[in-house]
This record gives structure tokens, C-alpha cells and sequence, in this order.
């Protein structure tokens, strides 16, 4: 059997497979699942939270993968830098050759192809603490072998983080090697291995990179071949088959943990999202306090210890489910509006939610998978799958920062571009990014105050919040809807393990120095432009986005050169249509038959071109031309608009009208 040294070179290969990708390896871990619903008792509810607490405490950040970049937004041989925690790492994705050997034809008939494999190493060279990220990808190196090279002293690496070339040192290695064949001891002193870069582990799953910071290369392989390493969890709807996805992403300055309670809120959208089409499905994710009761299942599995015996901590799921049927969209359509359906009302669409006779209605589920993931879909049963659902990974870039990323995955026969997507979802996104700066700035003031609190009476014990001397959101938000029943739990699971993520103690008592001057938060209020700029936050990482915006602008100079060519030439034609004729017939008497006869091709030419030309610049053919043109410019010019800043606070003014539509006023 080869040893874990040997199999480096084969280890991103043994990343891609699907036997270790699943979110547990059969016969290891175990589960405990503790289902509530709104109506449990008091004493009961102390009894779980008690039981579930203890779980909590055992959620170890360090455990997980998580997600970071859709792998198609990674170019090849393109190193980009993506951030977790607030550290940077840099990733870049390569080809490497595999044989691939048909067993009827035998070992000696293989053939040769290629696979794309992912690399990740610290964002920083050894050397100069400079960005590798700023680097370049080799185009060969030795053999197949292919290394991120610094573009500061051309110090190279490879996917374990090992230097494979220092060009500065290598005539010095050529003359030790000649000494070394003579007897000279040219063994590297020990300070030569702070020379390596930092490497961690990085998979592939589901089109999406993943990354575990407390992993190196060599640990997941040790785990792997162990069986005890636990893969990315998945989407089931995504591996099975019909299933079509659509991918979309984009970076927010906005806490990573509001992001997620934004998303997993649907009473929100209602009112938020009220004009973007969706905002009455919102209402079916929704509780009515009465009937349609949400009911919580929760999830606690153990985790296989990592490197160095260090515990692996729990995983932990929570699942909501509720009737899919219209709730405040029903009051509001027989209690508010006195006068039934209206035109301004968008209660016209309540009725593509009547399930059939006699069928009962499907379930709204929402799903967290700590710490990444989340999906929204109506299902049969709690299990059976979604013919449509939305998944969220949501990458925690750091303190006050996140990375939001998502798909439609449906049985829809035909895939819609992803452009168009994007163009949709930046304006849904828009809506109510905003609003969430003053959440944001209220959840992570509450951290600070509360982790200053605890080091200046020496309990904090390195730790941002405890779980039994911090309730942040519970003391910030004000809890009344009984859709918030989720929502509650997510806080209490976000106070009982943030003092364990790591940095963010660090990055928040800095965010909140910088805003305080010991007495007062005076932090500035972010504006529009900064909070919503489309064009940062997504068209620059995106590069479907980015060649969308290269092609409005070729398509805008094209219609602009054409239509300024034939405007010259309709100025030209009026002064004497057939003056491209004249320097026809000022030729010399040819001297030859030959010549003769390339004096009538060159002038029956001009004729049919100056008569295509007249057609074209006919009065009506020239205007349908030129509205074609503008036109071309015009949606070239709409559809860029979309990858830029756009919802400023006009926009937003009309956007808020639309509420009056869905919850009539009183």
C-alpha cells in the first residue's frame, strides 16, 4: 500500500470522487433528531433548548467546508483570490492529464484525457508576504506539473504549497549539486522550509469550490483513506437526474449571519419584494398563528475527530415546513379589501395556489445546513423531493461581509441563460440590501458592546459571545410573528457559537473602534451607490456577466460607426448620386483587349454597387435602418444599465408603492 506521501500527486483526483462527497461515510456518524412544533409547552421547550445547547457548544466552526466560488467563474490557469474569515486564499483551477484504461481491452490499450483540478493556497507568498493571487499559473514546469508562481520574485509553488523553484537560488543549486556528487554535504538548513507556502484542502461538489481552512492537503487525504472524511454537504435535487441549474452570485457588505436570517425570513418578502413578481410566494412560507402552524425538525450529528485527535464537533440542520396556501394574502383579499379583487392589486395571482379538490396542499420547506447552506422549496412531504427549490450558499467572508450564491434548480426543459438571471436577481437583491444596513450595523454594534463587556470583567476567555452570558438578537430584535419560530432558533444557534468562528473577534472590535470614539457609535451611514454597486459586488466576479457588459458595449460602438457611416454617405449621395461613376470613364483608351476588359468589369461594378448603395440610401430604407441601429443601441445601452448601479432612492420611492398592492391600507 502506498503511503500518504506517495498518493499526493493523485489526491485532487481522489477530491472530485463521489464516494466521500456524500455528507456523512456510511456507518460512522450519528444523528439525533429533536423535532418541535409551535404548540410544545414551556417546560418542554426548556427541556430541548436545554438538550440542544449542549450541541451548540459542541459546533466547532473549524470542522466544516465552505463554499467560495461557483467553479465556472474560475478561469483556467486565472488565480483569483477568494476570502473566508477574513483571510485570503488564492485558488486556481488546471488541467491535469489522467489515463483512463478499458478493462476489455486490456491495461496495455489506455487512452489519454484531461480532468480540471483545484488548488488553494494562503493568498501570500513566503517571501515578501506579497499576494499570490497577483501571480500567474506555469505553463508546464516539469512534466505535466503545473505551479502558482509569484510575479514578484518568481518564486514558484505547487498544490501542496511546497516550493519547487526559487530562480534566484538555482545556480547555486546546479554548483551544490556538483559538490554533493563529490562528497560535499549539501543537505537545506532548516530555516529553508519556511520557504513553503500555506496549503488547505479545496474539493469540487455540485459545481461548487469548496474550501476547509483546518485542513491541509495531506490531512483530507490522511482522513480519506481512513474513511473518515466528511464531504461538502449536497443538494439531492442536483444530482438527480432532468434536474437543470442555474447559478447566480454576489458579494455584500453585509454580516454573513443577517445574510442567512434575511434569506431564511419569509415574512420579509411580502412587503420587501412587493414588486418583483414573487412577493406573494413569500406568503406561503409564512405562519397564520392558527391553522397553519410551522413546525421545526432539527438534525445534530457527529463529527469525525480531524488531525492531531482534534474533535470534530457537531453538524447541525434545522428544517422548517409549513402548508403552502396563501395566509396574509387570504385576509388581505377578504377582510381588508372591502370591495374584493381590484385592478391595482396583484391578488389576480392568489389563485395559481388552489390545490386541487381534495389533494392536500404542499409544504413550504426551508432548510439550513450550518454553516453554509440553505433551500426553499414545496414539497409533498417533508422529504419527497421539489420539483422547483432555490439553494443558497452563502460563503462567510468575514465580519460584516459576505458572499451570497445561489440556483434555481427545476425540471425546466430548457435552460435559462444565466445573464438573464442575473439581470432579474440584481433587481430582486436590490430591494432590500439596503434595509439591511441598519441590521447589520444594530447586530454587530450588540456584538461588540457585549464582547467589551465581557473582557473589562475578564470572562470573555478570548471569546466574542458565550451562550450563556449573550443573547445578541434577542435582545435586539423584537420577536411577534409566528413565522419567526426559525428565526428565533437561527439566532440562538448564531449567539451560542460565534465566539468560535474564527477572527472574528479580532475583525469586530476593529470594525468597532474605528466607528466609536469610546462613548458614542457615530459610524456613517453607507449610501446607495456603495451599498448596491452592481457592478463590484457581482459583473466583477462573474465572468458570464463580464463578457455580457463587453458585448453591449461592441454592440453599442458597432450601431454607432454604422449609423455615422450611413449618414455621411446619404450626405454624400445628394450632392450627385452618381458620382462614384465619374472616375470611371477617366481612364486612358486601353491599349489592349485585356485592358479593355478590366475597364468593363471595374465599371459594371460601380454601377451595381452605386445602385445597392441608392437602394440602401432610399428614404425609407435609410430611416428603418437608422431606427434599427438606435434600437440595437438603445437595449445594448438597457441591458449594461442592469450589470451597474441602478436602484437609487427614486427608484426605491416608486419601488415601496407597490406594498399598498398586496397589503391594502387602512
Amino acid at each position: 500500500m502506498k503511503s500518504p506521501l506517495a498518493l499526493l500527486p493523485c489526491m485532487t483526483h481522489a477530491f472530485h470522487s463521489r464516494h466521500f462527497l456524500h455528507p456523512l461515510p456510511t456507518g460512522f456518524s450519528t444523528s439525533r433528531i429533536i423535532s418541535t412544533a409551535l404548540a410544545q409547552t414551556a417546560a418542554s421547550n426548556d427541556i430541548v433548548a436545554q438538550r440542544e445547547e449542549k450541541s451548540f457548544d459542541s459546533f466547532d466552526y473549524n470542522s466544516h467546508w465552505y463554499p467560495v466560488v461557483w467553479a465556472r467563474d474560475v478561469l483556467l490557469n486565472e488565480p483569483i483570490r477568494v476570502t473566508l474569515f477574513d483571510v485570503h486564499y488564492v485558488i486556481c483551477k488546471t488541467l491535469q492529464p489522467i489515463k483512463m484504461t478499458d478493462a476489455q481491452d486490456g491495461p496495455d490499450k489506455s487512452t489519454q484525457t484531461e480532468e480540471e483540478v483545484f488548488y488553494a493556497l494562503l493568498d501570500s507568498c513566503p517571501h515578501k508576504k506579497v499576494a499570490l493571487s497577483e501571480g500567474r499559473i506555469t505553463s508546464g514546469g516539469c512534466g505535466s506539473n503545473k505551479f502558482i508562481q509569484c510575479s514578484y520574485h518568481g518564486w514558484a509553488f505547487d498544490g501542496n504549497g511546497k516550493c519547487v523553484e526559487i530562480p534566484q537560488t538555482v545556480i547555486a543549486k546546479r554548483d551544490n549539486a556538483k559538490k554533493s556528487s563529490a562528497g560535499v554535504d549539501s543537505s537545506l538548513s532548516p530555516k529553508q522550509q519556511r520557504q513553503d507556502a500555506t496549503a488547505v484542502a479545496i474539493t469540487q461538489a455540485q459545481g461548487m469550490v469548496w474550501i476547509h481552512p483546518a485542513l491541509t492537503p495531506l490531512d483530507a487525504l490522511a482522513l480519506e483513506q481512513e474513511g473518515n472524511l466528511v464531504g461538502p454537504p449536497r443538494i439531492p435535487e442536483i444530482d438527480m437526474e432532468g434536474y437543470k441549474t442555474t447559478v447566480a452570485v454576489r458579494d455584500f457588505p453585509i454580516d454573513w449571519t443577517v445574510l442567512m436570517e434575511n434569506i431564511m425570513d419569509p415574512d420579509h418578502g411580502y412587503f420587501a419584494h412587493s414588486s418583483s413578481g414573487t412577493a406573494l410566494a413569500f406568503d406561503w412560507y409564512a405562519s397564520d398563528g392558527t391553522e397553519n402552524m410551522i413546525h421545526i425538525q432539527e438534525e445534530f450529528t457527529e463529527l469525525p475527530s480531524g488531525p492531531s485527535n482534534r474533535k470534530g464537533g457537531v453538524g447541525w440542520k434545522i428544517t422548517s415546513s409549513v402548508n403552502a396556501v396563501d395566509k396574509l394574502v387570504k385576509y388581505n383579499r377578504e377582510e381588508r379589501m372591502k370591495n374584493g379583487i381590484t385592478k391595482d392589486s396583484n391578488s389576480r395571482a392568489l389563485l395559481v395556489n388552489k390545490p386541487k379538490k381534495n389533494d392536500p396542499p404542499k409544504l413550504a420547506t426551508t432548510t439550513f445546513i450550518a454553516p453554509s447552506i440553505i433551500t426553499l422549496g414545496r414539497r409533498t412531504n417533508i422529504t419527497s423531493p421539489s420539483q422547483f427549490l432555490t439553494g443558497f450558499w452563502i460563503c462567510p467572508v468575514g465580519t460584516g461581509k459576505s458572499r451570497f450564491m445561489s440556483a434555481a434548480i427545476s425540471k425546466s426543459p430548457i435552460p435559462i441563460p444565466r445573464w438573464l438571471v442575473h439581470m432579474n436577481l440584481n433587481n430582486f437583491l436590490d430591494q432590500d440590501t439596503y434595509l439591511l444596513v441598519g441590521q447589520n450595523r444594530a447586530v454587530l454594534k450588540k456584538e461588540a458592546e457585549c464582547c467589551i463587556a465581557q473582557s473589562s470583567s475578564n470572562k470573555m476567555n478570548s471569546s466574542v459571545t458565550s451562550s450563556n452570558s449573550a443573547n445578541v438578537r434577542k435582545s435586539t430584535y423584537v420577536y411577534r410573528s409566528p413565522s419567526e419560530r426559525m428565526g428565533v432558533r437561527i439566532g440562538q444557534f448564531f449567539d451560542a457559537t460565534l465566539s468560535r468562528v474564527p477572527n472574528r473577534k479580532e475583525a469586530l472590535l476593529s470594525w468597532y473602534n474605528r466607528n466609536s470614539n469610546g462613548y458614542r457609535f457615530f459610524e456613517e451611514w453607507p449610501s446607495r451607490e456603495v451599498t448596491l454597486d452592481r457592478f463590484r459586488q457581482h459583473t466583477s466576479v462573474c465572468p458570464d456577466s463580464l463578457d455580457v457588459v463587453r458585448n453591449c458595449e461592441s454592440v453599442m460602438k458597432t450601431s454607432k460607426f454604422i449609423g455615422a457611416a450611413f449618414i455621411f454617405l446619404k450626405i454624400m449621395s445628394r450632392s450627385s448620386p452618381f458620382s462614384l461613376l465619374q472616375d470611371s470613364f477617366s481612364y486612358v483608351f486601353p491599349t489592349s483587349i485585356y485592358a479593355a476588359k478590366q475597364i468593363l468589369i471595374q465599371v459594371i461594378a460601380k454601377i451595381m454597387m452605386n445602385r445597392l448603395v441608392l437602394s440602401l440610401l432610399s428614404r425609407n430604407t435609410f430611416y428603418a435602418i437608422l431606427s434599427l441601429l438606435a434600437l440595437s443601441h438603445w437595449i445594448a445601452y438597457r441591458v449594461k444599465r442592469e450589470f451597474f448601479f441602478k436602484f437609487d432612492d427614486a427608484l426605491h420611492r416608486k419601488d415601496v408603492k407597490h406594498i399598498a398592492k398586496n397589503w391594502v391600507d387602512l
